[in-house]
């Protein structure tokens, strides 16, 4: 089987959750003997590690037609490019011979959070690029229009994405009926459910338990719209008001245009116990931290929190995103608070960090969980979905 995954972003593991699953997919599809390529549409930082795939290439630089023959091409599989969807139907024509896949790896409807006026700002502040600056410009003053533009498009690219493609691929049975509500589309057969595969094929063992720190981490883009860190800080500003946990410590690790606006609400909230690492390889984080947190508006199926399974980080989130459900069994492998209850989430942190027998409960729950969405069984649903079309 040859399959083309289309991809906005050049993939590269280190370029975000999208990426990052898309080269397990494509990589264990390869594993079984399979052909994989990548059509992107922009380009990354040159400093992000480039993917593995049989051949890469920009989808605006070549002539699809003739690279659908010329690779033999079986399958197309869109990760999240609504914005390729039409311009593949068109050349392929209505007498194509391949299959047309849309994956969307966010909760269905979110889009409405894209691109909000505060964060096109933060970009063009942010960027070194003279072009990107120019660009972010022109759309903080076309604002009142672009906005308006973008989200109607939302809507339009779910509608075309199912009336075109032979299979839309959901991460949760639960986002079902949002995408077809927020889409307009009235008939259900084309979907399909598969979740997001861990990120990593090692598992902490029990036995490493012992060595754990008191210690909670945050892995994340530091980005406020969709991740909103600075709930995250105000939580652990009530960690650090308390005596008995004083030995406790924060620590963060990832990059984004916030990360100064980060840094200056820690500094101007008095935390001493917060450490901001940067971009680094998040295992050894993992591996040494006891508990998680994530504070994010929605997702699609969060790939962090599958990773803070994998090593017995156990999770904490607020209760905002369906997909959750699918994951965390709440008190069991993780907990779940009431959005937006900062009180509620530091007080649940607190009794989780002073029972050690509790916390070691739920870690070895949180190592069980993750082997459910092992790399092979998530590649299992795949194959099945593809060679069933």
């Amino acid at each position: 089987m040859n399959i083309a995954f289309v991809t906005t972003f050049k993939v590269s593991p280190e370029k975000g959750g999208t990426e990052r699953t898309t080269l397990r997919i494509s990589g264990a599809f390869r594993k079984g003997g399979n052909r994989c390529y990548n059509l992107y549409a922009k380009e990354i930082d040159k400093k992000l590690p480039p993917a593995e795939f049989d051949g890469v290439f920009n989808i605006y630089q070549i002539n699809l037609k003739d690279f659908s023959k010329t690779y033999n091409i079986d399958i197309f599989v869109f990760e999240g490019a609504f914005e390729q969807l039409g311009m593949v139907r068109n050349a392929l024509g209505e007498n194509r011979t391949c299959k047309l896949v849309f994956v969307h790896h966010f909760e269905p409807g979110s889009e409405v959070y894209f691109e909000l006026f505060r964060d096109i700002k933060a970009e063009f502040l942010h960027s070194n690029s003279v072009a990107q600056k120019f660009k972010q410009m022109i759309k903080i003053c076309l604002y009142p229009l672009y906005r308006p533009y973008k989200v109607h498009k939302a809507h339009a690219n779910y509608k075309l994405a199912y009336d075109i493609c032979d299979k839309v691929v959901l991460l949760s049975a639960e986002y079902i009926y949002k995408y077809c509500s927020f889409g307009g589309v009235s008939e259900k057969e084309k979907f399909a459910v598969i979740p997001n595969a861990i990120t990593f094929d090692e598992f902490i063992q029990k036995s490493e338990f012992t060595r754990k720190k008191k210690q909670v981490l945050i892995v994340t883009r530091l980005e406020e719209t969709q991740k909103r860190i600075s709930l995250a800080i105000r939580i652990w500003k009530m960690i650090e008001q308390m005596p008995e946990l004083s030995d406790w410590t924060l620590k963060v690790v990832g990059f984004g245009n916030y990360e100064a606006q980060y840094k200056k609400l820690a500094k101007g909230l008095r935390l001493e116990r917060i450490f901001f690492e940067g971009r680094q390889d998040p295992r050894p984080y993992y591996r040494e931290s006891s508990l998680f947190m994530m504070t994010s508006l929605y997702e699609g199926w969060p790939m962090t929190i599958n990773e803070s399974l994998q090593f017995g980080c156990v999770p904490f989130a607020f209760d905002v995103i369906p997909s959750l459900h699918d994951i965390i069994e709440n008190g069991k492998n993780g907990c779940l608070l009431r959005e937006m209850d900062l009180v509620g989430y530091a007080q649940k942190m607190k009794e989780i960090m002073l029972d050690d027998e509790k916390r070691e409960e739920l870690m070895e729950k949180c190592l069980e969980t993750s082997k459910l969405y092992s790399l092979d069984n998530i590649y299992v649903k795949w194959k099945k979905l593809l060679n069933e079309l």
